[in-house]
């Protein structure tokens, strides 16, 4: 259940991040401030096919003043239509002139692919100055839409685009439809419902022209045609916002929804090769021999922290070879000089702390020095723990190793870099490897590179039904403590091993009716009637005194580091230009 839920959380994170170029689109027209060289005169010719089809030859004078240093113009064009949401107006078949000669092009996308740009003019040098004639041909196909106002079929074009720069001194517009034009209406503006006049209403041939417009004022008509609507161009099942994340292409989008199933099928093929089916944990009443509570615990959960060092520090104490005090903040570890022949290997890492026999340590919370060498007997610590496992047999290194979880995070790396990089402008290939890596989480987890051999889950098996005991209210699995009560002290490290020290004391009070014994090790630290809660004390004291000695030696390490209505502006065709 619980990796269910990660899974769902994490596809949800997955889907939001997919979609952040929908959310951010800037959609707006264009505006900004004007520049230093100006339009002198606008023409362009449009002519509108009966299937749809539109041809544009644009003619455009640019003035560039003495000292004005520029390589040219450039011409954008928004493929989206805000009166045809899932149509896409892109051009084809751009050709360009500059002073009656083919002129230098580079033709780029930008903005998710919305704007088509055609930058014109060399790199390498500028133009003269005085007026320079461009001629921008090109096609867009299926440019009829639905018509509106009882109209069978509409045009509705920004014959000017809002996104030009300059102002324009002038503006010749012709237009050439497959039917007589009614309803015809001409607008100057964005918004603007009037402001020009189109001549020609009642015939197939417009004409707009204008005077001087200033930067960022687009020209638009509409005119209504009786005749069936054709198809669209181009059109997507998902409005022009989405091609950030979708793209512009069905084919391609199911190409990765297919790529993107398959990745996801193969991270959870590979997480199932990483779990184990428990081995069934039949009650057990004591350990099993050998092994320490740091090793038991690992054998069940494959994972190693703090709490199974503390415990194995409680382990060393109990079996005598370590002697504990505590004192005003402080803890001392002293060796004892007997009962290491009686500690499991995993445990004996404590010696190191000790310095050898006899030798002692004590832990202060504000000590740099005490913090340092704790931080490396620990790290020592949760280090021998996992190669014992390994080395014993009990563990062997099984599917994808640490190559599984370096996989994860690079699935999940690239997924978040493709979208903040983005450089195919389509967000939703990051499905691809962010589906793998939510599939494979579980390579992730601790144990998911390595395997229980056949000893290694009969002892896990004996481990997990120790834990059942010592774990499970006595309601359910009872512990007779009559003529053994000292077994709840012996026991007591590998319950705070496996985290249900709690559960332990419950249990006892449960069956005997008072208070658990102290252990020995703990004389003079806690007393009192009611000692029940020691070990949590213990634990949370000597924790807290090793945490705050490993972050005062930490922070010197830290600190030395570092659709609808007419309007204008609102119909295809939008885009604009300047100079370059």
């Amino acid at each position: 259940m619980k990796r269910l839920v990660v899974r769902a959380v994490a596809l949800v994170v997955l889907a939001l991040l997919v979609s952040v170029p929908a959310w951010g689109l800037d959609t707006s027209s264009g505006s900004g401030s004007s520049e230093d060289t100006e339009i002198t005169n606008y023409v362009a010719d449009f002519h509108v096919a009966r299937n749809g089809d539109l041809d544009v030859v644009e003619d455009i004078s640019v003035f560039f003043p003495v000292g004005v240093a520029k390589h040219g113009i450039f011409r954008f064009f928004d493929t989206h239509d805000p009166s045809a949401p899932h149509a896409r107006r892109i051009p084809e078949d751009i050709r360009v002139q500059q002073d009656g000669s083919p002129a230098s092009v580079d033709l780029s996308w930008r903005n998710n692919r919305r704007e088509r740009v055609l930058r014109i003019g060399d790199a390498d040098r500028y133009v003269d100055s005085g007026r320079h004639t461009y001629r921008i041909s090109y096609r867009i196909p299926g440019v009829l839409e639905p018509g509106s106002g009882g109209a069978r079929t509409q045009f509705y074009w920004n014959l000017i685009p809002g996104g030009w720069a300059q102002p324009i001194d002038k503006a010749t517009l012709r237009v050439f439809l497959p039917a007589d034009a009614t309803g015809v209406r001409c607008a100057l503006g964005n918004g603007a419902v009037a402001g020009c006049a189109a001549a020609g209403a009642g015939t197939p041939r417009l004409i707009v022209r204008t005077g001087p417009l200033a930067p960022y004022t687009p020209v638009t008509v509409t005119a209504g045609l009786d005749v069936p609507t054709p198809p669209v161009g181009h059109e997507l099942p998902w409005t022009g916002r989405w091609d950030g994340v979708l793209g512009q292409s069905v084919p391609t989008l199911i190409a990765i929804a297919v790529l993107a199933a398959l990745a996801a099928a193969l991270g959870l093929l590979a997480a199932s090769r990483s779990r184990e089916d428990d081995p069934g944990f039949p009650l057990q009443y004591a350990p099993p021999d050998g092994i320490g509570p740091a090793q038991g615990n690992y054998l069940r959960t494959e994972r190693i922290d703090q709490t199974a060092f503390v415990a194995s520090v409680m382990y060393a104490a109990e079996r005598g070879a370590v002697a504990l005090s505590r004192d005003d903040g402080s803890w001392t570890i002293a060796d004892t000089g007997k009962g290491w022949d009686r500690i499991d290997e995993a445990t004996a890492q404590v010696s190191a702390l000790v310095g050898g026999p006899h030798g002692s340590f004590t832990a202060s919370s504000s000590s740099v020095a005490d913090g340092q060498r704790l931080k490396s007997v620990i790290g020592s610590f949760e280090t021998a723990v996992p190669q014992w496992a390994l080395q014993s047999g009990n563990l062997v290194k099984a599917g994808l190793g640490g190559f599984g979880g370096f996989l994860v995070l690079a699935g999940l790396v690239l997924a978040v870099l493709n979208v903040f990089f983005d450089p195919f402008d389509l967000t939703v290939l990051s499905l691809v490897p962010g589906l793998f890596a939510i599939g494979a989480l579980a390579l992730l987890a601790p144990g998911a590179s390595t395997r229980r051999t056949a000893i290694g889950r009969q002892l896990w098996s004996r481990v997990g039904g120790f834990h059942r005991v010592l774990s499970t209210p006595s309601a359910e699995a009872r512990f007779d403590f009559s003529g053994r009560k000292e077994l709840y002290t012996a026991y007591l490290p590998w319950a705070v091993a496996f985290g249900c020290a709690d559960e332990w004391a419950k249990k006892y009070r449960t069956e005997v009716g008072a208070e658990p014994p102290l252990p020995a090790y703990f004389v003079g630290m806690y007393s009192g009637d009611h000692t029940g809660n020691f070990v949590d004390s213990m634990v949370s004291s000597f924790s807290s005194t090793v945490d705050a000695a490993i972050s005062s030696y930490e922070a010197t390490q830290s600190s030395s580091s570092s659709g609808g209505g007419f309007s204008g502006g609102g119909g295809g065709g939008g885009g604009g230009g300047g100079s370059w």
